[in-house]
């Protein structure tokens, strides 16, 4: 017997974490883990024991993290 499927129409696009710390140059999956585990990071979304992490929020997360300089305490 097949079962039709509808494919679902996601408000995000996600990405796993080693999707992420493929895409962040100098982050690894255990440091997405430590941050997780203190509340830093980028957003994400937790399905089980599946994390997921929304492509836009991570964007919106990286913009905020922007420095002009050293002054700004960096």
């Amino acid at each position: 017997m097949k079962i039709e499927t509808t494919p679902v129409d996601l408000k995000h696009k996600y990405l796993s974490p080693q999707m992420l710390a493929d895409q962040l140059p100098g982050i690894s999956t255990g440091t997405l883990a430590m941050w997780r585990h203190e509340g830093k990071g980028p957003r994400y979304r937790k399905l089980g024991r599946i994390v997921l992490y929304a492509v836009d929020e991570v964007d919106e997360w990286v913009e905020a993290a922007m420095r002009e300089g050293t002054i700004d305490g960096y």
